[in-house]
């Protein structure tokens, strides 16, 4: 499936920033040329995690898989442009189900490990899947059987694998056949498929909240390659390097960054299941770990934990933070041999890197072309800021902000087509092809000369909450709470950490009997088996919800009530 225009396919390619390569393509040229070399590690703990015997694999046993599972595949009927739900944490079982989608054709989705029935359904509706393949558990997550659940109610859905012990009933045992490398033809073992090209979807990953909702992007081989050689600029990973996954797959960077990135430059991927900063610190030493991805918030906790030996091992260090970094507080000690790389994630839509410049901020981003550290003339995103000629026409301010906009080789014009439609939705843009994000940003300083006019993102333009990784529209979660039948009204909220660590989820609710609306409330939640992530950490009860004349809710309102009622 193709969602790139002719027109972009060529500009792009004339400039060299896309090529003709799948993603499997560049890997089985390293399975030629290091054959015996390690490609995969998984954490050692994976079995505990998700139910799945940790696996250590070459390049050649790693392709020998790949080649194995696309000829069962190809046996039962799975074709070219079906879409592939996948709920897998970060493993080598991952990267296989990637290289063979890269090899087959297939469309991948990534889909968080953690969401419940409702919105497993609404995504898999969304893109139209026609199979998924899932853990049987992750940690106390019920993978499998929510996934049973909702497929046994889907007549689209044909096939539902499972990789794991212990699965339920009625799932195809994908475990097996994932080892049965050695049935592999080695005559035929690098002839390559020829259904898919460069410019066709590999993956859809889902943009964050917004004032629509989320929507699915899908993305090609050359986006995707395009989002993992911009990161590793900064960060020179290489076939010699060592790197630790601990995203998941269902973002940008455990995806983009993370697993394609290390696929294509034939770096050993050390996949690791984030538990705790010490059990991350001790992989690191054992494993030797070179490259890692950690969230900006845990830096100066890692810091103080890391070990000399390990210091002195890693090559660089990229910290991740949302759309709205420029309210976090910034660690500045960098005591490794390390480079620290800052990784802004503009919702899911593109990723903006760059080299620790100051050591106490995270650093401005440049207005307009954003171009290759190696070849200046390649431009891997050009940004906007909408809005900002109009405020500067109305006032007497100098400096001044608007709404990010972007224009980036790592995103397509439009979304995913939704299930039953040709084409894909466009998504919103300026009259010049520039895609909207809803971040609001101040111009810091503008262009004088040589100097390059630079502006940070100040949070979101519409009602979201943003919290531990995710984020949802704030009135979305406003009316699943308030759709309780013990509850009056209801509204949403986040309460920041004490000790700089992801924000927690409340609630706000106005009831009749207080006595039993809390044990209500919950038991409504666990009946609409909505995730995990959307249930509150706890709850606050008041005479009513604070709204403005528009009706919206004030947040910073229930906030100060929660902390006079001492709640977080």
């Amino acid at each position: 499936m193709l969602l790139s225009t002719p027109e972009q396919i060529e500009f792009y390619s004339s400039s060299g920033l896309w090529g003709e390569d799948r993603v499997d393509l560049v890997f089985a040229r390293h399975a030629e040329q290091r054959p015996d070399e390690l490609a995969l590690v998984d954490d050692q703990s994976l079995h505990s995690v998700s139910g799945r015997r940790p696996q250590c694999l070459s390049f050649i046993r790693t392709w020998r898989r790949v080649v194995a599972l696309c000829e069962f595949l190809t046996g039962i009927g799975m074709k070219s442009d079906t879409v592939v739900a996948m709920l897998v944490p970060p493993s080598a079982d991952a990267a296989v189900l990637t290289l063979v989608a890269s090899r087959m054709g297939i469309i991948l989705a990534p889909i968080p490990l953690t969401s419940g029935e409702a919105d497993l359904r609404e995504k898999l509706e969304q893109v139209g899947a026609k199979a998924i393949v899932c853990c049987s558990h992750y940690e106390n997550e019920p993978v499998a059987e929510r996934v049973r659940n909702v497929a046994a109610d889907m007549f689209s859905i044909r096939f539902v694998f499972c990789i794991g012990d212990n699965a339920p009933e009625g799932l195809i045992d994908l475990g097996d056949i994932l080892s049965e490398e050695d049935k592999v033809d080695e005559e035929t073992l690098f002839q390559h498929a020829l259904q898919a090209g460069a410019n066709s979807i590999l993956a859809i990953h889902w943009s964050s909240a917004g004032s629509e909702k989320a929507r699915p992007i899908g993305r090609s081989h050359n986006q995707l390659l395009t989002i993992a050689r911009y990161a590793h600029e900064q960060t020179d990973v290489n076939a010699e390097s060592c790197v630790f996954v601990t995203h998941h797959m269902s973002g940008l960077v455990g995806f983009a960054v993370g697993l394609i990135g290390a696929l294509e430059t034939g770096a050993r991927l050390q996949f690791h299941n984030f538990r705790s900063l010490p059990k991350f610190v001790n992989a690191l030493a054992e494993f030797g770990g070179q490259h890692v991805y950690l969230p900006g918030a845990l830096w100066e906790e890692a810091h103080a934990l890391l070990p000399m030996s390990v210091r002195e091992q890693l090559v660089s260090i990229s910290l991740v933070w949302n759309r709205a970094h420029a309210e976090q507080s910034v660690f500045g000690e960098n005591e490794t041999a390390a480079r620290l790389i800052d990784v802004t994630n503009f919702k899911e839509l593109a990723l903006f890197s760059q080299i620790r410049r100051h050591p106490s901020e995270v650093g401005s981003v440049p207005l307009g072309a954003i171009n290759s550290l190696r070849d200046p003339s390649q431009v891997y995103m050009e940004t906007f800021l909408y809005g900002m000629e109009e405020a500067r026409a109305k006032g007497d301010a100098g400096i001044i902000g608007g709404e990010l906009c972007i224009k980036s080789a790592m995103l397509p014009d439009c979304a995913f087509p939704l299930a039953g439609a040709v084409e894909g939705v466009p998504l919103r843009a300026t009259d010049d092809g520039f895609i909207h994000t809803e971040i609001g940003c101040h111009l810091v300083t503008e262009e004088h000369g040589d100097q390059r006019a630079l502006f940070r993102p100040l949070g979101d333009l519409v009602d979201v909450l943003a919290f531990g990784g995710f984020a949802e529209r704030g009135e979305d979660l406003d009316a699943l709470y308030r759709a309780c039948i013990a509850v009056s009204d209801a509204a949403a909220f986040v309460v920041p950490a004490e000790d700089s660590g992801p924000a927690h989820l409340m609630a706000a609710l106005v009831c009749d009997d207080k006595e039993t609306a809390r044990e209500e409330f919950y038991a409504y939640l666990e009946a609409k088996r909505v995730s995990s992530m959307k249930w509150p950490r706890d709850v606050i009860f008041v005479e009513a919800i604070p709204r403005r004349t528009n009706g919206k809710v004030m947040r910073e309102s229930l906030l100060e009530a929660s902390q006079v009622a001492n709640v977080a």
